[in-house]
């Protein structure tokens, strides 16, 4: 068990080297502010007078990395807690230079109370409001906290009660949308105090309005490739599960697959008249570091386009002990598939194919959720003595979530009309050409006036004006599809003849 929950801490490491690094996909994200606030209480002295440790590295490391995200312009502050002169947080640089970022970093100490040689105490919550009301008013902001997670205003010993305290406070704000963790395990030994150690970090990513929110839920999506997730402590009543599809029950020619991270993609061909789909898949649980213990699930879906009739089950009613980040054991998933089209539709022809996009709706009601025991049991080496279970404890709006789930119905049509239709545009364009070449071909006419010949050179539907032998005009010749007609003119006593 030890050797697992050690490659349970690497795991987490690797995750947040990953979240940091990884820019790909944040490229659609709105620029936020970004308020870097380190910790420097008197908790905190080990990580900062062990000649050997790393933490300012990290940090400095932590601020690159972010600066990636959202925008360039990052905020550092310093926070404790406010003591007549020492206030709480403390701002230190804010901008876009890089190197003054690191500078700031490391300019940081440790803050003692104002006239006395003891080391300033910490409160979690003023550091939160004072940063967001002082630093970004009335904006969308993401905060990350580096801290050892003892909250101890005024210097209490109740440490874990006011982590509690100060849990239930982000977990009722609505205005915070979204708060991930990452442990980071660090192991000091104070100089000074040598009586004094720590094991690890915790860094916490807050998103404090909409952007925020989008900017942190794209960081923490792509930090599946290492294996690792993000521990998170809101929101707990949304994004549970993700169904990931196995098979098509009873078909072989329809698929069904997830291209991304969450779409449902079910293609078939066209001739398969697929009224009813039942994809065989499991359900991931998402509420990572917690396990679902049971809930009561139903499903619903619904395409864009005003489309009726459309309907889905699943075929449990409950579910029971997916482990957190595991997948459930197998389910069946039945969807209506909308009516598609006929071949010949523009849509259908112009479109090579046709999609129906829609969503499926997964409600877990009566939701039991429980902290997973190999996050305890990592939680536990980093910070010993302090039963972090406890701050991960849901609240009551863990009770119910909704989870939405893009769906993409694809229907594959065959290419016999495309090449119909084809057949038919190359006759209508060939027939046009002709016709334009027939009537810009001229034809030489002859018409004998009173036994005189004359020569005329005519285009289908052109006309020529037909004179005598003196240059007087004595009548018409008009040409057609078939043969020219010649007519004389009203009084005139002559004998027209076309040969």
């Amino acid at each position: 068990m030890m050797k697992r929950s050690s490659n349970f801490i690497q795991s987490f490491a690797l995750t947040i080297a990953f979240l940091l690094i990884s820019t790909a996909s944040l490229h659609a994200a709105p620029a936020v502010l970004q308020i870097l606030l380190i910790q420097n209480s008197g908790w905190m002295l080990p990580f900062y007078d062990d000649p050997n440790s790393s933490f300012k590295d990290i940090v400095a490391e932590l601020a690159v990395r972010i600066q990636k995200y959202g925008g360039e312009q990052v905020l550092v502050a310093s926070f404790n807690q406010t003591w007549g002169e020492n206030k709480s947080p403390l701002l230190h640089y804010e901008g876009v230079d890089q190197n003054r970022i690191i500078e700031a970093i490391r300019s940081i100490a440790p803050a003692r109370k104002p006239g006395k040689t003891t080391y300033a105490d910490t409160d979690f919550k003023e550091a939160i409001i004072e940063a967001i009301t002082r630093y970004s008013p009335g904006k969308s902001c993401l905060l990350w906290i580096v801290t050892n997670n003892r909250n101890s205003p005024d210097n209490s010993p109740e440490t874990v009660e006011k982590n509690k305290e100060f849990y239930y406070f982000l977990q009722d704000s609505p205005e915070i949308k979204r708060i991930v963790a990452f442990p980071y395990p660090l192991k000091v030994q104070s100089r000074t105090q040598p009586n004094f150690s720590a094991n690890g970090l915790m860094i916490y990513g807050m998103a404090y309005g909409d952007s925020a929110d989008q900017t942190l839920r794209q960081m923490v999506s792509i930090n599946a490739p290492f294996g690792g997730k993000s521990a998170r402590l809101k929101p707990l009543n949304a994004e549970a599960l993700t169904f990931i599809p196995k098979a098509v029950k009873g078909s072989n020619s329809v698929e069904a697959r997830m291209p991304d991270q969450k779409t449902l993609l079910l293609s078939f061909d066209a001739t398969e008249k697929l009224e009813n789909a039942e994809i065989i898949g499991q359900f991931r649980n998402d509420f990572f570091p917690y396990d679902i213990r049971s809930a009561a699930a139903t499903m619903a879906a619904g395409f864009h386009g005003g489309k009726e009739g459309i309907t889905a089950k699943i075929s449990t009613a409950n579910i029971y002990n997916i482990p957190a980040g595991g997948l459930s054991p197998d389910i069946t998933v039945t969807i209506s598939i909308p009516s598609i089209p006929s071949p010949w539709n523009p849509e259908v022809i112009f479109g090579a194919g046709y999609q129906a996009k829609g969503m499926i709706r997964f409600e877990l009601k009566e939701q039991h959720l429980e902290i997973s025991k190999d996050f305890t049991k990592a939680m536990s080496e980093i910070f010993p003595n302090d039963p972090l279970p406890d701050l991960f404890v849901p609240g009551e709006s863990a009770k119910n979530s909704v989870t939405m789930q893009p769906v993409l119905i694809q229907v594959i049509y065959p290419v016999w009309p495309m090449l119909v239709l084809g057949l038919l545009l190359f006759l209508i364009i060939g027939t046009v050409t002709a016709g334009l070449i027939f009537l810009r071909r001229e034809k030489i006419c002859r018409v004998s006036i009173d036994g005189v010949q004359k020569s005329f050179a005519l285009r289908p539907f052109a006309k020529a004006v037909i004179k005598n032998g003196l240059g007087e005009r004595v009548g018409m010749l008009q040409r057609g599809f078939g043969k020219p007609v010649a007519t004389a003119d009203k009084g005139k006593n002559c004998i027209l003849r076309v040969t």
